[in-house]
């Protein structure tokens, strides 16, 4: 890093701090501002800042990871999970929009009723919000920056670490939603200049494109759909038929629901989430896709496959160019965890705090304990970054372990017998499942390919779930008749022709 990187790098960083203060008093006005810009945002914005949030500093690292060691068609583990995010689009969305929810965790009292239902939404407020925000914060985008950091500036992994997340935590704390989306916006297109100027540096330094393809040509990694020989192609139809409704966002996911939330009305909502899958699925991976193949050339013999990306930064680009790339990886980086921050913080305070501890004190009360949550939550996350460090090991266990409890996610929207106890079961059950699958498999001879993984971890739930939601009270026929009439959705409510929901 020579000076100028360093002086292009300072300017990012004094811009981001600055709207952050610029944003204060807007943001100060209340939680449903400081959360979800008091739903005004348009389709462009909130859809910007979903894909902004998805293009984190972690996701070149991991795309560059699965291509050296896979190849194109390995991105289907990613790719696979754009068919859920595309029914949100034409399904979900509008569904969410007319909850009128703040927040996926507020869902739950809409839906259900009772003691269960105020224990599943406190619940899921810390469990999502702060205990699984802090882990997805550490395990992915701050190990993603900290070896970018340490390949360019030779900063050790402390360094790399608090420096990040300080400069993010306090910008995000001070402008809250409004400074999120915003600087969103343009963190997305630099980060996306940022991707497409290396990728064009490392192609060309592999002697172009033809070069890289003669190169590869007698191996798999080109291909877009893995061979039909050996146990990809299982894998692979293991993604398309399963994996996609098996996870946790399989119904949209918290993050989406807070930019539906946050969006002036259905239609709004509805086109948000359509240009995030177009920017998500369509535009974003490629610029990565083929600096990892040009790095292969590059790099033949690099073994920790996901520290390809940021060495071809400091071996190809020259000085300025340099420094907004690694600016445009803090914009991914700081889009990603300012997000986190956010949502997590949300569940804390308008499903924890504001639920069960403190109900009627003033919207600036809320709004300071949202800014003391978010330093907690960040400082959560860097006690785990400080205990990981493959990117990719933890992505896939996640999918694995949320496979449990993504058809309760889907069947509450289509079924009215679904009730609190379902999701508490699932949710409970999902880390000794998998905990057991490996003895399970081991114990019956069963292979290890993905579509059995996954029908271990939804059939070892189900049986679990299921017959705790017949043996346990249903929800009552006038929340059902509610939310039936507020959401409008479609599937088996009994009576409902009738304006009216009656349970067998």
């Amino acid at each position: 890093m020579q000076p100028l990187d360093w002086i292009v790098v300072a300017i990012y960083c004094v811009a981001s701090l600055l709207l952050g203060v610029a944003l204060t008093k807007k943001a100060s006005a209340g939680i449903e501002s400081y959360f979800v810009s008091d739903g005004k945002l348009s389709w462009w914005l909130a859809g910007t800042s979903m894909a902004a949030t998805a293009f984190s500093s972690d996701t070149p690292l991991l795309v560059t990871g699965i291509v050296r060691q896979r190849g194109i068609w390995g991105n289907w583990e990613i790719w696979a999970l754009g068919i859920s995010t595309m029914f949100a689009v034409f399904f979900f969305s509008k569904l969410w929009k007319r909850s009128g929810v703040m927040t996926e965790v507020e869902f739950v009292e809409l839906r259900y009723d009772g003691k269960a239902a105020a224990f599943l939404r406190g619940f899921k407020a810390i469990y999502w919000g702060v205990f699984y925000n802090a882990f997805v914060m550490g395990a992915w985008p701050m190990i993603g920056l900290t070896k970018v950091m340490q390949e360019t500036t030779n900063w050790n992994k402390a360094e790399s670490i608090f420096f990040c997340m300080g400069l993010t935590v306090i910008y995000s704390c001070l402008s809250g939603f409004w400074g999120v989306v915003l600087t969103d916006f343009f963190q997305f297109f630099i980060a996306m200049g940022g991707a497409i100027l290396l990728a064009i540096f490392a192609i060309k330094a592999a002697g172009g494109m033809e070069h890289v393809v003669a190169n590869l040509q007698h191996t798999d990694k080109l291909a877009f759909i893995p061979p039909v020989h050996g146990d990809h192609f299982t894998w692979f139809l293991g993604l398309i038929f399963i994996q996609w409704w098996a996870w946790k966002n399989s119904d949209g996911g918290g993050i989406i629901v807070q930019r539906i939330a946050s969006c002036k009305n259905e239609k709004q909502a509805i086109l948000s989430v359509l240009w995030f899958n177009i920017a998500q699925n369509a535009l974003r991976a490629w610029p990565w896709i083929l600096t990892a193949l040009a790095s292969l050339v590059l790099l033949p013999d690099l073994t920790d496959h996901e520290r390809a990306y940021p060495r071809l930064i400091t071996q190809l680009l020259p000085a300025g160019l340099k420094g907004l790339m690694i600016a445009s990886f803090f914009a991914a980086f700081m889009s990603t965890i300012s997000t986190h921050l956010n949502w997590g913080t949300s569940y804390f305070v308008n499903d924890f705090y504001k639920r069960f501890v403190k109900r009627d004190e003033s919207e600036k009360h809320y709004v300071n304990v949202a800014r003391i949550t978010s330093f907690f939550l960040a400082a959560a996350g860097t006690g785990v970054a400080f205990c990981t460090d493959s990117i990719g090991q933890v992505f896939t266990f996640v999918l694995n372990l949320t496979a449990a409890i993504g058809p309760v996610y889907l069947l509450r929207w289509f079924w009215w017998r679904i009730n609190p106890w379902s999701e508490i079961v699932a949710l409970a059950v999902g880390l000794p499942v998998i905990l057991s699958r490996p003895i399970i498999f081991k114990l019956f001879g069963i292979p290890h390919i993905l579509p059995f993984e996954l029908g271990y971890m939804i059939l070892g739930s189900a049986a679990f779930w299921l017959p705790v939601t017949f043996m346990t009270k249903p929800v009552s026929p006038e929340t059902i008749q509610n939310f039936f009439l507020k959401v409008r959705p479609p599937g088996f409510w009994n009576g409902q022709r009738y304006g009216k929901i009656t349970t067998f």
